[in-house]
């Protein structure tokens, strides 16, 4: 049986950095490309938001119940909302935790977001509602909460690293109850 020659070594070099080019993004343990689809204005956010689309397509029941218990938006709500051509979990989630920033209802943000077009992200729907940093920061508190809850590590960047400290100084320490 005759063997068939090794090829070149640049050859071998080339090939693989073929191989590694083709591959997603995610097999090499780089993080996926984000999709426009979010455009709220805040990178940060969009990253994360994409995230929870990751996050509840494989824990959808954890994730409709984080929404039901944290923001008041019942499940079946959810699961409609993203039964919804160009709706993803992170628009779900948004939704109805800006909603609750602005003392808004759910349905009143989606409505906002429908109004303004999915394709067009949810900066103009955000604008729509008159959103202000404060209601931002908020959001922003919420996905940390969120996050800690679902036990997923979250990288805060400066502004929500910040929010974070701030909330923790300016909440009261527990009473210790009498022996």
């Amino acid at each position: 049986m005759r063997r068939q020659p090794m090829p070149h070594p640049v050859t071998r070099i080339a090939l693989g950095l073929l191989l590694l080019l083709a591959m997603p993004p995610v097999l090499l343990g780089a993080p996926a490309p984000l999709p426009a689809h979010y455009a709220t204005g805040d990178e940060w956010l969009d990253a994360h938001l994409a995230d929870i689309d990751r996050y509840a397509s494989r824990h959808p029941a954890a994730f409709a119940a984080e929404v039901e218990r944290y923001a008041g938006v019942p499940r079946d709500y959810v699961r409609g909302l993203l039964a919804q051509p160009g709706w993803q979990a992170g628009d779900a989630w948004f939704a109805c935790f800006l909603a609750r920033a602005l003392e808004a209802t759910c349905r009143s943000v989606v409505r906002a977001r429908a109004g303004a077009g999915a394709q067009a992200g949810w900066s103009p729907a955000m604008d729509g509602l008159d959103t202000g940093t404060r209601e931002l920061a908020q959001v922003r508190l919420a996905l940390a909460d969120s996050y800690r809850r679902w036990a997923r590590p979250l990288q805060p960047d400066a502004a929500l690293a910040r929010a974070l400290r701030e909330r923790e100084a300016n909440t009261p320490e527990p009473k210790e109850s009498p022996p």
